[in-house]
C-alpha cells in the first residue's frame, strides 16, 4: 500500500479499541514511513455504504445542537474563527470578488455566525441535509470562491481526491480557509484524543507541505486562537507586513510563511 500524498510505503502502526462505539470495534492505523502520514486502514477499507452510514450515525448526533462531547470546545471555536474572518476581510486579506463558501458546513453554524456579521456564506455539506437561505447542492459546485472554508473536514476523507476537489473550488487569487489537525509527528498513542470514531487521515507538516504545493498555494499565516490557516494562492502584498504588525504589539496570534506554517512541532 502507498501512500496517496507522497507514494511512500506504508505500514502497520498503532491499533485502537473502539469497544463497539457506533459499531466499531479493533481499528488498524498505517502510518507513512517517507512523509509520516497516518490513515486508518480500517475505514479505508470499510464499503461506501458502511462508511457514509457510520459518518451519519456520528454527526447526526450531535447535528442542530451546541455540545459535541467528542468536540467540546467546538462553539468556542467557532466564535474565534468568525472573530478572525471578520477581521481579515476588515484588513483587506480575504478577497470579496466571488462568492464564499462553507464546505462540508454541518448545520451551518459559522456561515451564519458570518451572515450575520456581513459576510454573507453559502453552505454545502455532502453528507447533512440542509435547507434554507444560502444552502447550495452539488449543481454549484462548478465555480470558483474567493474564500472556501472547510473545518473539521480534512481528518474524514479516504482518499485525497475529496480534498482535491475542495481546494480547487478556490480561485486564482483566493483562499483556503482551513481547520484540522496538523502537526510534526502522530502520536504513537492509542489513547490520543483525536483518534475518533471517523477520524481517518492524520497530517504531519511535511504530508501537508507536499499538498500545498500540489495546490499551488503560495503563502500561509496560521491564526492560533482559531486553529484556522489561511493559504494564499497569490500572496497579498501586505501579508507579511499585517503579521509583523499583529506581532509588534506583542501578541503572537497570527504565524506566517511561504508555503505551509508548521506551527504545531
Amino acid at each position: 500500500m502507498q501512500c496517496p500524498i507522497c507514494d511512500g510505503p506504508f505500514a502497520p502502526f498503532i491499533k485502537k479499541d473502539f469497544r463497539g462505539e457506533f459499531g466499531l470495534n479493533v481499528v488498524d492505523y498505517w502510518r507513512c514511513k517517507a512523509c509520516g502520514l497516518a490513515i486508518s486502514k480500517t475505514h479505508f477499507d470499510m464499503s461506501d455504504q458502511a462508511w457514509e452510514e457510520l459518518n451519519h450515525a456520528c454527526h447526526s448526533s450531535v447535528f442542530g445542537g451546541d455540545h459535541n462531547p467528542m468536540d467540546p470546545r467546538w462553539v468556542e471555536r467557532l466564535s474565534a474563527q468568525r472573530d478572525n474572518l471578520v477581521h481579515l476581510a476588515k484588513e483587506g486579506l480575504l478577497p470579496r470578488r466571488r462568492p464564499w463558501i462553507d464546505y462540508g458546513s454541518g448545520d451551518g453554524k459559522l456561515a451564519d455566525m458570518l451572515g450575520e456579521s456581513r459576510l454573507p456564506t453559502l453552505k454545502y455539506d455532502k453528507y447533512m441535509a440542509l435547507s434554507g437561505p444560502g444552502t447550495i447542492g452539488d449543481e454549484a459546485l462548478t465555480q470558483k470562491f474567493s474564500v472556501v472554508i472547510n473545518t473539521s473536514v480534512f481528518e474524514h476523507v479516504r482518499s485525497v481526491d475529496p480534498l482535491d476537489e475542495i481546494t480547487n473550488l478556490v480561485d486564482d487569487d483566493g483562499t483556503l480557509a482551513l481547520h484540522t489537525m496538523i502537526r510534526e509527528e502522530i502520536p504513537n498513542d492509542p489513547t490520543w484524543f483525536y483518534y475518533l470514531p471517523v477520524h481517518t487521515m492524520f497530517f504531519t507538516n511535511k504530508s501537508m507541505q507536499i499538498l500545498f504545493e500540489r495546490w499551488q498555494f503560495k503563502a500561509s499565516i496560521y491564526h492560533v486562537p482559531s486553529r484556522m490557516w489561511f493559504a494564499y494562492r497569490n500572496e497579498p502584498p501586505a501579508l507579511a507586513d499585517f503579521v509583523k504588525r499583529q506581532r509588534a504589539t506583542g501578541a503572537d496570534d497570527f504565524h506566517y510563511k511561504r508555503g505551509f506554517v508548521d506551527y504545531w512541532k
